[in-house]
């Protein structure tokens, strides 16, 4: 009977043993689970967060994406319309470079046509000239003065109106018409003061107040001769004739 109690006494013991070693062991489990559950709630706000923050990155760049691409077409836009802008400026510099070449043509064209005119304008000068020379050489003074009034009418500011008023004024001389020939050669020194034949009118002026007995006069003019063309033949013709 005793052991029977001992032994029972013994198994309740170790049964509450073994129940207090159970509660605690369930009690760490559930500290254990605490743990693990509070672990599970922070990994899972983290995951939030990082889905929160990879939301907000991948917005960012999709936003920052979007602006590139819109200043992307901004820049092509500008682009094409640079490269427009191009194609007229060029398109406009070949029609100028056309036009200008046109007007070059145009320019060469009448600069020939002008050239041309000029050159048979000059040949006909001289050759009115040449022609009332001739006359004047044979003696056919009448015909000669004609064919050198000809040309300084129709051609007064002709390089050879200079000497056809010379020999105009020469044409009466050699028909002794003295007052007729003494106006031409004042004429001539007054509107060819350094004409070609200045120094030789002077000395036909001289010539014709000679014919004319008018000495003072005379005197005059060649020693306007003698000053102004010291060196000329007709200053040296003077020359003799004062000395004699």
């Amino acid at each position: 009977m005793n052991k029977k109690i001992g032994f029972l006494l013994i198994l309740f013991l170790f049964l509450n043993s073994c129940t207090s070693i159970t509660l605690l062991r369930i009690k760490e489990l559930k500290e254990i689970e605490k743990k693990i559950d509070s672990l599970k709630t922070e990994l899972t706000a983290q995951q939030e967060l990082l889905l929160k923050e990879q939301k907000s990155q991948n917005e960012l760049l999709r936003l920052t994406r979007a602006d590139m691409q819109v200043r992307f077409e901004e820049i092509d836009q500008k682009i094409s319309a640079l490269e427009n802008s191009i194609l007229e400026s060029k398109q406009k510099l070949s029609i100028i470079d056309k036009k200008t070449q046109e007007i070059q043509e145009q320019w060469k064209n009448i600069a020939a046509s002008e050239s041309l005119s000029v050159a048979q304008k000059k040949a006909q000068i001289e050759k009115l000239y040449q022609i009332a020379f001739q006359d004047f050489s044979a003696s056919r003074y009448d015909l000669a003065a004609n064919g050198f009034l000809d040309l300084i009418n129709q051609y007064p500011e002709s390089e050879m109106a200079d000497e056809a008023n010379y020999w105009y004024a020469e044409c009466f001389l050699a028909k002794k018409d003295y007052n007729k020939a003494e106006q031409l050669f004042t004429d001539y020194l007054r509107k060819y003061r350094d004409g070609k034949k200045m120094c030789a009118s002077l000395y036909k002026l001289g010539l014709i107040f000679d014919a004319k007995k008018m000495p003072d006069k005379k005197k005059l003019v060649w020693q306007k001769l003698l000053s102004t063309c010291p060196q000329s033949q007709e200053a040296i013709i003077v020359k003799d004739k004062i000395k004699n």
